[in-house]
């Protein structure tokens, strides 16, 4: 999906779309679904690339404390956040896939606990097993999700809903348009892994909501 103002790359354990959008200056992210580990040798899809305003690293900078850590008690993931960005060649960036206990926000986006959509991106699986975000799909309604941030604070989000879309008909606005409350986007892979294109084709999206203190 390449609608004006976005980027499509990797963002989940073997080929999982990322999209990122320039909505009124917020970003987008990517989704997953749930499938087993694909085959050593898949490829990410080709990066797409993103809109001027997107590329500038002051376009839209974080009021709020970095994240540095993410815990989904529900599904049992713990895992640090390390910023991520674009490439030169306007691509999003995000972890190594062999590092499966890392995860990445897009910090020219909302910063968590800061209004606007934060974004989350984590690889599902590798061919060797799971990663950070392997059980994203069992979250619901009203589980939490805690993000530690580098002033030693934590921001809570109660998770509202989850979404899972084809990658060519990613949700953009929904993910990463304006939204009048802080808010928390989780994205990854989504099955089933389509083993001829060495890709998954869908993203798993959580929505969550900050929790007043």
């Amino acid at each position: 999906m390449r609608p004006e103002g976005a980027v499509n790359a990797l963002a989940c354990a073997l080929a999982a779309a990322l999209v990122v959008s320039a909505v009124s200056g917020s970003s987008a992210a990517p989704r997953t679904d749930a499938s087993g580990p694909g085959p050593p040798d898949a490829a990410p899809d080709p990066p797409g690339r993103a809109p001027a305003a997107a590329q500038a690293p002051s376009a839209v900078p974080p009021r709020a404390p970095a994240p540095v850590r993410i815990s989904v008690g529900a599904i049992g993931a713990s895992a640090r956040i390390v910023p991520v960005g674009l490439d030169a060649d306007g691509a999003l960036e995000v972890p190594p896939l062999e590092d499966t206990g890392t995860a990445g926000w897009y910090r020219l986006g909302a910063a968590p606990g800061e209004k606007g959509p934060a974004v989350i991106v984590g690889h599902r699986d590798t061919a060797s097993g799971p990663s950070v975000f392997f059980r994203l799909e069992e979250l619901e309604s009203g589980d939490t999700v805690r993000i530690g941030r580098a002033d030693g604070s934590t921001a809570v989000f109660r998770v509202r809903r989850t979404e899972r879309a084809a990658k060519a008909r990613f949700p953009s606005a929904k993910v990463y348009g304006p939204v009048d409350h802080a808010a928390l986007r989780l994205i990854t892979c989504a099955g089933p892994f389509d083993s001829a294109g060495a890709r998954y084709r869908r993203n798993l999206i959580v929505y969550a909501r900050l929790v007043p203190d």
